[in-house]
């Protein structure tokens, strides 16, 4: 696919659009662009032709947004986690105080989201792994760790300190190659019992 460039001349309008609003779509389209093709032909085959191509624009735009596809990678990686985070939350919020009906619901919408679109769940916590981000591919496990730290601290959980981070990462460290294998497998397991199985796992863990 060849890219076709949006260059007008810099600071003017241009199809009603101002050139803030170009450059905003312009990193939208990028984003879009980097969802589809990590989380598809994965890391390894995403070649900035192919990245721009699939955006529609040229080379120069791509490194105008981002300083290489690592970059990329990496921002459309943490869209997807923030989004996922929102969904733990909201989730979390409207469940009951209950230990085990709390933890199933929370893990129930983060995985469920990023289960929805294959592509999510790929990216997230196979593709990251595949780049050279060694500090930066932590942020999933670290985001989730730091809810459930919270979660953990909220219910005053019998025999823990307020500051569980140790064991909130350890947890979130099953749940990430639980993802990782499910985003592999030919016959990928059902969700629910991906859920069921690391809310056992956390359950236990926590009482």
């Amino acid at each position: 696919m060849s890219a076709q460039p949006e260059e007008p001349a810099a600071g003017r309008a241009y199809a009603g659009r101002s050139p803030d609003e170009r450059r905003q779509q312009r990193r939208q389209r990028l984003l879009d662009a980097g969802l589809q093709v990590f989380g598809t032909v994965g890391y390894d085959e995403a070649t900035i032709t192919l990245l721009c191509g699939t955006a529609r624009v040229g080379t120069k735009a791509f490194y105008d947004e981002f300083p290489s596809r690592e970059a990329l990678l990496l921002a459309v990686a943490t869209d997807i986690v923030a989004s996922a985070a929102v969904q733990l939350e909201q989730a979390l919020a409207a469940a009951p105080r209950d230990l085990e009906q709390r933890v199933r619901a929370g893990l129930s919408a983060y995985i469920g989201f990023l289960t929805e679109d294959e592509r999510r769940v790929r990216i997230a916590y196979r593709e990251i792994r595949m780049a050279p981000l060694e500090a930066e591919r932590q942020f999933a496990s670290a985001a989730f760790a730091s809810l459930v730290n919270e979660q953990v601290g909220e219910l005053g959980v019998s025999g823990h300190a307020r500051d569980n981070l140790m064991l909130a990462l350890a947890l979130t460290g099953g749940v990430g190659e639980l993802l990782n294998h499910w985003t592999g497998a030919v016959e990928k397991p059902p969700i629910e019992l991906l859920v069921t199985e690391l809310t056992r796992l956390f359950v236990a863990a926590l009482r």
